[in-house]
């Protein structure tokens, strides 16, 4: 849901008015050293008028500045050549695709049934692939029975964990589960961040607790 609305109107509301302030500011900076440079006493005609030299020279260095720019050879990974320079998609990209009615096709499982290869997904669509299941720990003094490693998809985080806890229906025929929640909501859950008790540096200060 998040990224349908951002890919709507923060995005689009965002670049236009990134572009004019970008713009605003260099009008108004070359026109603050125009006027600096600008002698007030001579004609319009006065071929020592400094300001019309320094627009020259300054019109001169961008062009310059620009085509060097433009003749770089391709690297594949410069800022202008990314398809994407702000957010994870592009506004253009397709919508995710609705549910399919066969992915909850079968009898209903449980999260016992939660494998590699799952599909996870939340109501706005595909959300994640199950990569493996992790043992359960406790978190923010809650405790959680286990937690499926996944992978992100449509732009959701490389890399999740989310708990047995967030599952609302598994389908072991379409190897698919159901997620609680309404779209990618997964950073916000802090399911974007290893559980604690897979955290090296909690581990090793626990063995170090232990030994003292």
């Amino acid at each position: 849901m998040y990224r349908s609305f951002s890919r709507r109107w923060v995005t689009p509301a965002i670049l236009p008015v990134g572009v004019i302030i970008v713009l605003a500011v260099l009008i108004i900076a070359i026109g603050e050293i125009l006027l600096n440079n600008a002698d007030h006493h001579l004609s319009q005609e006065s071929p020592r008028r400094i300001e019309l030299w320094v627009a020259g020279l300054l019109s001169l260095g961008i062009i310059g500045v620009a085509g060097f720019v433009a003749s770089r050879p391709s690297t594949g990974n410069s800022l202008l050549e990314r398809e994407v320079v702000m957010g994870k998609s592009s506004i253009f990209a397709e919508e995710i695709a609705p549910i399919s009615i066969e992915a909850r096709t079968g009898e209903l499982g449980t999260v016992a049934d939660i494998g590699e290869g799952y599909t996870l997904y939340a109501r706005s669509g595909a959300l994640a692939r199950v990569i493996g299941i992790v043992g359960g720990s406790e978190e923010f003094g809650r405790r959680f029975r286990g937690f499926m490693y996944a992978q992100g998809l449509h732009g959701a985080s490389d890399e999740l964990w989310i708990p047995y806890e967030a599952v609302m229906a598994v389908y072991p025929e379409t190897r698919s589960a159901f997620l609680a929640i309404k779209g990618d909501e997964t950073e916000h859950y802090g399911w974007n961040r290893m559980p604690n008790s897979m955290r090296r540096d909690d581990h090793a200060s626990h063995l170090t607790g232990t030994q003292g």
